[in-house]
């Protein structure tokens, strides 16, 4: 935590600028089959031979297994023992049940961040909200979406639980992949950087229960359109 942290801070918890990464060869090849599993470049039902996903996209087998692994537990995939992995219809119930666990833990996450966050951690998620801002502006949705990566990773990594952030991580390159398929619309973006800067006004306020409930307004949001998105896909 920041020096200036404020005495109900706990001292075991860290900031999450820390957990700032580079794409890592696993996260680059579980991000180009997600898009081509939604896309219908590979079929329902089509095999995924690990051999051929590293030899196609020139890395070894490993981050395909890792690759693999994480859009198993995205729904996209399923292993087959003794046999491999397998393309996955995409389900709507977990959509739904993705996003409303996402909704649980960031509220809590967002609840905790007005409690506890130091002003120069206010400060940095405010430079962060600039970014955004700026992406918005120009309408680059590349931009638009590492700026809202990290606007939210930053709150849901600053007490330290890393184990909810990446389960909430899980789910935002399913999310985007849909809508990114559809088209995203600038009253989209627009939504998405209000209710940003409503957060930010919830924790100048230290507010928790504001910040609380706006971030579940936040989610809802996000799966109103991910389900639209998702519907277009089945037709």
């Amino acid at each position: 935590m920041d020096q200036d942290a404020p005495p109900v801070a706990k001292p075991r918890r860290r900031n999450g600028a820390s957990e700032a990464k580079t794409e890592t060869t696993y996260q680059r090849v579980t991000n180009l089959l997600r898009t081509e599993i939604i896309a219908g470049d590979i079929p329902l039902g089509g095999w995924l031979r690990m051999t051929a996903i590293a030899e196609r996209f020139g890395v070894s087998v490993q981050p395909v297994r890792e690759a693999l692994q994480q859009l198993e537990g995205e729904g996209l995939v399923e292993m087959i023992p003794n046999h491999g992995a397998r393309v996955r219809e995409i389900d709507r119930n977990r959509l739904v049940y993705s996003h409303e666990i996402g909704e649980a833990l960031e509220s809590f996450l967002a609840r905790q961040f007005a409690e506890e966050a130091s002003l120069s951690s206010l400060r940095k998620l405010e430079a962060l909200q600039v970014e955004h801002d700026a992406a918005i502006d120009a309408m680059d949705w590349v931009r638009i979406d590492a700026a809202n990566h990290a606007f939210h990773r930053f709150i849901n990594t600053h007490g330290g639980n890393l184990e909810a952030a990446d389960l909430i991580a899980r789910y935002y390159g399913l999310s985007e992949s849909l809508m990114n398929k559809r088209g995203r619309t600038a009253a989209f973006a627009q939504r998405v950087k209000a209710e940003h800067h409503a957060l930010l006004d919830a924790f100048r306020r230290r507010d928790p229960d504001a910040a609380a409930k706006i971030n579940a307004q936040h989610v809802r949001g996000t799966l109103g359109d991910v389900l639209a998105a998702y519907e277009a896909t089945k037709r």
